[in-house]
């Protein structure tokens, strides 16, 4: 009786649970390997954040709007300390990227039409 009281009040649906999370983190840090995790692989639509917890300044460029501008997937402008960005998701492929004001900064995005989760 109790959970069926829970359940049409909604308040199992919107139970959080470890398998499901809001978006997939990634930390700028000011020392090597900067995107913390540098690579991460996620599943197409999955949702991504980048959170800029230091005192400087960056940005989060698809390597593709370095070329040319029609492949260019994501591009975060300046990202202020502590700022983020966000991108409700990809499509399949593989998304490097770096931060235009410090090049050295690079990680890898790898969408994919199955969830199949590594974070290096």
């Amino acid at each position: 009786l109790l959970i069926a009281m829970l359940l049409s009040a909604g308040l199992l649906s919107a139970w959080p649970t470890a398998a499901t999370p809001p978006y997939t983190a990634i930390t700028i840090e000011s020392g090597s390997p900067y995107f913390v995790p540098k690579s991460v692989t996620v599943s197409t639509g999955s949702p991504i954040q980048w959170e800029n917890p230091t005192a400087t300044e960056h940005t989060v460029t698809h390597t593709g709007c370095l070329e040319d501008g029609d492949h260019c997937a994501f591009d975060s402008g300046l990202m202020l300390p502590n700022g983020t960005f966000a991108l409700p998701g990809l499509a399949p492929g593989r998304y490097p990227y770096i931060c235009r004001i410090h090049p050295i900064m690079r990680g890898l995005v790898t969408v994919t039409d199955t969830f199949s989760p590594s974070q290096l």
